[in-house]
């Protein structure tokens, strides 16, 4: 069920004023105060949550972020930053609120949302037993699959996350144990990397080990 039909995503542009980020800016931080929701457009954003911040979630296009600060008035409970290139429409808390109201469709399709978005934190959870060489692997193709990742003409994959991102991903104490993983995925040749980059280049060997046919350790 998408968030928004095509006529309700219009009728929102008609009203709601579009906002851009470029690659690492934040539309705000875990803590602040807020009355707004942000519909992402274009681009993908992490959710990031803890200290150390770990990446709770990434949203893309026809997604919303910073929804439940409108319906329940508290503190962000997480920081929302650009992967990329973003643009988002921003909704302040009131129009968002009678939108909702007046359609409620919408209304539905936000509570489907949500339901999910906890069904993959539950997942997650329990994926947290597995080899982090899998963890990892699984997070990775997660985001080819939603589209986070540039795909090359030669069927590579290109992540715009440092190692200290990946490590959020699964955990964020595991910084050296995903350093030393990435080090023997770059030495199987199934990712190369650069700053703030990697990229896969052999995504069927990653599709192995995330479904642990299998493992490089």
């Amino acid at each position: 069920m998408p968030l928004l039909t095509e006529e309700e995503s219009a009728e929102l542009r008609k009203v709601a004023r579009a906002i851009r980020r470029s690659a690492g800016q934040p539309f705000f931080l875990e803590g602040e105060p807020g009355n707004f929701a942000l519909l992402i457009t274009e681009g993908h954003v992490k959710v990031m949550r803890g200290q150390p911040a770990r990446i709770i979630d990434i949203r893309g296009p026809g997604q919303i972020v910073g929804e439940m600060v409108v319906v329940r008035p508290k503190p962000r409970m997480a920081s929302v930053i650009a992967v990329n290139d973003v643009e988002a429409l921003y909704l302040p808390g009131s129009l968002w609120l009678d939108f909702l109201y007046t359609h409620p469709r919408a209304m539905h399709a936000l509570l489907v949302a949500t339901e999910d978005m906890a069904d993959r934190a539950t997942l997650r959870a329990v994926e947290s037993e597995l080899a982090v060489e899998q963890q990892l692997a699984k997070r990775v193709i997660e985001l080819v699959d939603e589209g986070v990742a540039e795909a090359g003409p030669d069927g590579s994959y290109a992540l715009r996350f440092s190692q200290h991102d990946l490590a959020a991903l699964i955990g964020a104490r595991k910084l050296d144990s995903v350093k030393k993983i990435i080090a023997r995925l770059k030495s199987a040749g199934v990712v190369v990397t650069a700053r703030q980059s990697i990229t896969v280049v052999r995504p069927e060997l990653m599709r192995d080990i995330a479904d642990g046919n299998l493992t490089l350790s």
